[in-house]
């Protein structure tokens, strides 16, 4: 599903940054790459405001997946939040960042956004938000983490950037894209699957005191798996 500012070629990134979650919240859905390509939290909720796009993801079969038709300032001032969720926003580019004016459907003004980066700077959880470097950007979200990565627009290659308003986590929800690069990516899970081979040909117990070993020593104070993959208790349960 192509939409105008999507992240189908660049999901990666913005995947790999993620800290594990049980509750995933989406606004701005559009084509819903990243969503459609992480592991699936326990819940995962998207926030759309145009009703073409809600109806195309209509009996969409991701776990735990619901959609809201809506405004997303709105629906994440009123949500009730226990601080396990991940909110990942990807507004309609700020338009003094674009080439060209108009490329949505439902545009968003610059008080629009103003109000999206009140709303999300105040919010008790994780929180990542995408988009061009811009004067607005910058001043609302000094104290947050900015990563930027290759992205890619209408016009051609253009850098992006992802705010947090964390640190850049060791321990990640999906550790399955990690790597600045397709070459990184591949080098990384060759490297992986090499270590993997060797501990799987050793005698069991010597195996399972190597795996102990590694839970105590990166131990993240929850299951053995959560300690040994990093992975939300959402995302152990989507995998099952």
């Amino acid at each position: 599903m192509r939409y105008p500012g999507g992240k189908g070629r660049c999901f990666q990134h913005i995947i790999s940054m993620m800290p594990p979650h049980d509750v995933y919240i989406e606004a701005f859905l559009g084509g819903g790459a990243v969503l459609r390509s992480k592991l699936p939290a326990r819940r995962s909720i998207a926030i759309e405001a145009d009703p073409a796009v809600v109806a195309r993801w209509a009996g969409e079969k991701i776990s735990g997946f619901e959609i809201v038709n809506g405004d997303a300032v709105e629906f994440l001032s009123n949500y009730q939040f226990e601080g396990n969720e991940l909110v990942y926003c990807d507004p309609p580019y700020l338009q003094e960042t674009r080439r060209k004016a108009r490329i949505y459907r439902y545009e968003y003004s610059r008080r629009q956004h103003e109000a999206l980066l009140t709303t999300l700077d105040g919010l008790p959880c994780h929180v990542m938000v995408s988009g061009y470097r811009s004067h607005m950007y910058e001043e609302r979200l000094k104290n947050w983490i900015a990563v930027d990565f290759p992205g890619d627009s209408h016009t051609g290659p253009r850098t992006e950037t992802v705010w947090l308003n964390f640190d850049p986590p060791e321990v990640l929800h999906d550790y399955r894209f990690i790597g600045r690069t397709f070459r990184d990516r591949e080098s990384i899970k060759r490297r992986r699957d090499a270590i993997s081979k060797r501990i799987e040909a050793l005698p069991p117990i010597e195996r399972n005191a190597i795996l102990s070993h590694l839970a105590a020593t990166y131990s993240y104070h929850s299951s053995l798996n959560r300690r040994l993959t990093g992975m939300s208790d959402g995302a152990e349960r989507a995998q099952q």
